[in-house]
């Protein structure tokens, strides 16, 4: 079985972790046998230009030069097709992405088509399909749905509905994500989680160092990721105990102002600010908290959650979304989104209770409800299912 896997963006020089979780499940498919993957890289955010940022568009655009088409083996059955192409925002011309369709010469003909995201991924999808006879499934992760770029008077660009109507499978990365496209659009998704490498991210053999209680975030530092609000339940947190150190992994537009804040609070000597964190920084951080903190005003999922689990760390997160499906009494507190004071009574009880949670059972719920095993097998009985409706490849 052969797929066309087209991500939506994907790492590059100026940001390693861009779309990295679409290249981790491409890896995982491929890693599986459940498919021959052909992954389409065209520069998703390589080569897109941004009108207010002139100085790098000019960069992009000089990088782009030099750049050929052509086929890469990144690792066994997964086959990188590059085919360097500039695009923009959707409002001019579809952000140029119609004009990428005749550059893409497939060395062979796929049996399906799996997008992520519904534009640009599903936008191209849906051409590569009318073109070439083809089936495809778009595996949709905006949150919130859709992005606000393609909200206009309250109805939603075609650029987003047209794609999702032609597909012959739409899937839902939670149960939220599924009730916002039904309540949106109308339409139906089968609800697939992404998937968290648990042969990566394991327990810590080791003891609990000695210490003041050791929480863990990582995120953007945004409005959206509540790196607000996780300061004001800090700053509430400190007045009942002074007891406990967060070690916070991201960067983002709010980082500057968030360092500021923290001093003007007198939380200084509480946060430790990592910057951007690589895979493996990442799992030596979830390795040696007593938990996991998520404090998000939405999530159409949160791989981070599933990382902290499968490291068997339980988990006080925000009820904003996706979390609902990953966090239950098992393994985490949920608590209101965009509420300090709720949030900080959470990082209370869980400082004082963590260890009553069992790293074993966190664990072994992730890995049978998202490892790559159980989530790959789902996504192999999905594209049967599209086999057996569209005749046998």
């Amino acid at each position: 079985m052969k797929v066309l896997f087209i991500p939506s963006w994907l790492p590059y020089r100026d940001d390693p972790l861009a779309g990295k979780f679409f290249l981790d499940q491409a890896l995982a498919i491929a890693d599986a046998e459940v498919a021959e993957i052909f992954l389409l890289n065209w520069g998703q955010n390589e080569f897109q230009l941004a009108v207010r940022r002139p100085l790098s568009s000019l960069k992009k655009l000089a990088r782009l030069i030099p750049k050929r088409r052509g086929l890469s083996q990144i690792a066994p059955r997964l086959t990188e097709i590059r085919v360097p192409h500039l695009s923009w925002t959707s409002f001019v011309v579809k952000g140029n992405i119609d004009s990428l369709i005749p550059k893409i010469k497939l060395p062979e003909k796929p049996d399906l088509i799996h997008a992520q995201v519904t534009f640009p991924a599903g936008f191209v999808a849906m051409r590569l399909a009318e073109k070439h006879g083809l089936p495809y499934i778009i595996t949709e992760h905006s949150g919130p749905f859709p992005f606000p770029e393609f909200l206009k008077r309250g109805a939603i660009s075609p650029l987003i509905t047209e794609p999702l109507k032609a597909a012959e499978r739409i899937v839902a990365v939670s149960s939220h994500l599924k009730q916002e496209i039904r309540t949106k659009t109308g339409l139906e998704a089968l609800v697939i989680p992404n998937p968290v490498n648990t042969d990566f991210f394991i327990p810590s053999a080791n003891p609990r160092p000695e210490g003041p209680l050791r929480l863990f975030t990582l995120s953007t530092i945004s409005t959206n990721k509540g790196s607000a609000d996780l300061l004001q339940a800090l700053k509430l947190l400190s007045l009942k105990t002074k007891d406990w150190h967060l070690f916070w992994g991201g960067a983002g537009p709010l980082l500057n102002w968030a360092r500021q804040k923290a001093e003007d609070e007198g939380l200084r000597d509480h946060i430790s600010w990592l910057g951007r964190l690589s895979s493996t920084q990442s799992l030596e951080q979830y390795q040696l908290c007593d938990f996991y903190v998520m404090p998000s005003r939405f999530e159409s999922f949160s791989l981070v959650i599933a990382e902290a689990l499968a490291c068997g760390k339980p988990v006080v997160a925000t009820n904003c979304g996706g979390p609902r499906d990953l966090v239950n009494d098992l393994c985490g507190i949920l608590v209101p989104k965009q509420n300090p004071a709720a949030l900080a009574e959470a990082l209370l009880k869980m400082g004082a209770n963590f260890s009553s949670y069992s790293p074993q059972a966190i664990r072994e719920y992730c890995v049978q409800n998202f490892g790559h095993k159980a989530v790959t097998a789902r996504i192999g009985e999905l594209y049967q299912s599209v086999f057996n409706a569209k005749g046998t490849p």
